[in-house]
């Protein structure tokens, strides 16, 4: 389906990732990066976007792939997904806000 610009979701995607930057993830922090991604592909989506990673979805997670991750790790995790959810709703509310006007 094609919104008011005549473009479809998948055409907005692919724009996005062109124009959208890399992220830059410190060497210490690749396996935080890779298991941030690991646990949010295991997630349902949710209605209105994605939900926060709870602790039994971490939990389950850890219990899954026997990774192990200190209180500091869970706090990092936790921050990055908070920022996720962020990002999603941000651009979330400029597509509707694109689509509406």
């Amino acid at each position: 389906m094609r919104d008011t610009n005549g473009e479809t979701r998948r055409e907005r995607n692919e724009a996005f990732e062109l124009i959208s930057p890399e992220a830059e993830v410190p060497e210490a922090g690749h396996a935080l990066w890779d298991w941030f991604w690991d646990l949010r592909s295991a997630q349902a989506p949710g209605l209105s976007g994605p939900a926060p990673l709870s602790h039994q979805e971490m939990l389950a997670w850890l219990q899954l792939t026997g990774n192990l991750l200190r209180r500091e790790d869970i706090a990092v995790l936790k921050a990055m997904d908070g920022r996720y959810c962020q990002a999603v709703e941000e651009e979330t509310e400029a597509i509707r806000a694109r689509e509406a006007g």
